[in-house]
């Protein structure tokens, strides 16, 4: 009876993984493979007239090589912005930690938190705002020290607007990240914990040579989840600043405004160009992240 119901058993469970499969394998083909394939081939064709050329590569090493080109400025604020989220990051495994230590109010504080996470983004850009205006609590604060705010304010001036803005991702930037660290410090078993300060163990060998190596693989996960938007990190500009008059322009926002545009002009519709800056992108990419896969595997991990 064995031997017999087992071909029927075998066929039910291909059908039924096939089927399970079907529809991510469909959309997969469609969302991803047909129009990145569409994307590459954009790369290498004129906007009108569809031509292969290399037209698109040159305008966007021209941009990119400029002193006044757009491209460079995208990508030198994109830079600015992933360099300041691996700050964000390293200060959310700081916040975790002291969570996971319990200090006094951890609890409130986890909350507080994550509250930028569950407000709307826009109601905490307007927030925000408001507080740095000239007329808002921070002017009145630095006029009560003696220092006086420029009349257009700090998003309308070329030099603070980008690092007004990145204060602002550091003051939003504890929410979900906190919670990974901390259901990562939470798996720790306390008995290891307790063992080691039997042995004598302090609190900074306790956090270097056992907590840390412990959640190691969250760490690295998040490392490389980072890495892969090297080229895609950015504030959000639109909300601040809709115009990008204000030299705050990232790859993010410089994709968006070629393709779609701001207000009711609308885009220029440069896909080719976007095509091939997306090409670069992911042919310098690929390798770095690749590299630093490479180098965080070569980091030993404890199972517990």
């Amino acid at each position: 009876m064995k031997s017999r119901t087992r071909p029927k058993n075998s066929l039910n469970r291909k059908i039924f993984i096939v089927t399970l499969l079907a529809l991510p394998i469909l959309q997969w083909l469609v969302f991803w493979l047909y129009v990145n394939i569409n994307s590459f081939i954009l790369a290498f064709q004129t906007p009108k007239t569809y031509e292969w050329t290399f037209s698109n590569f040159q305008q966007f090493w021209y941009e990119l090589t400029n002193v006044g080109g757009t491209i460079g400025l995208a990508l030198k604020n994109t830079f600015l912005y992933f360099l300041l989220n691996m700050v964000i990051m390293f200060l959310n495994l700081v916040v975790a930690y002291f969570f996971y230590k319990q200090i006094v109010g951890y609890k409130v504080f986890r909350i507080i938190y994550y509250f930028p996470a569950i407000i709307s983004g826009v109601a905490m850009v307007a927030v925000y705002t408001a507080f740095i205006n000239t007329n808002g609590p921070l002017g009145s604060i630095l006029s009560a020290i003696g220092i006086e705010m420029r009349p257009e304010g700090l998003l309308h001036n070329s030099d603070t607007a980008t690092p007004t803005i990145m204060a602002y991702c550091i003051w939003t930037g504890f929410t979900t990240n906190v919670l990974l660290f901390c259901g990562a410090f939470a798996r720790i078993p306390v008995e290891l914990i307790e063992s080691a300060r039997l042995d004598g163990c302090g609190p900074t060998r306790e956090l270097f040579q056992i907590t840390l190596p412990l959640i190691w693989p969250t760490m690295s996960t998040m490392l490389i989840f980072s890495l892969t938007g090297i080229f895609a990190a950015s504030g959000p500009i639109l909300l601040f600043d809709p115009e990008n008059g204000y030299e705050t322009m990232t790859i993010s926002y410089w994709i968006f405004s070629q393709v779609y545009g701001s207000g009711a002009v609308g885009g220029s519709g440069s896909y080719g160009l976007v095509s091939a800056a997306g090409l670069c992108f992911t042919l310098v990419g690929v390798p770095i992240i690749l590299f630093v896969r490479w180098l965080v595997e070569k980091v030993p991990t404890v199972e517990y």
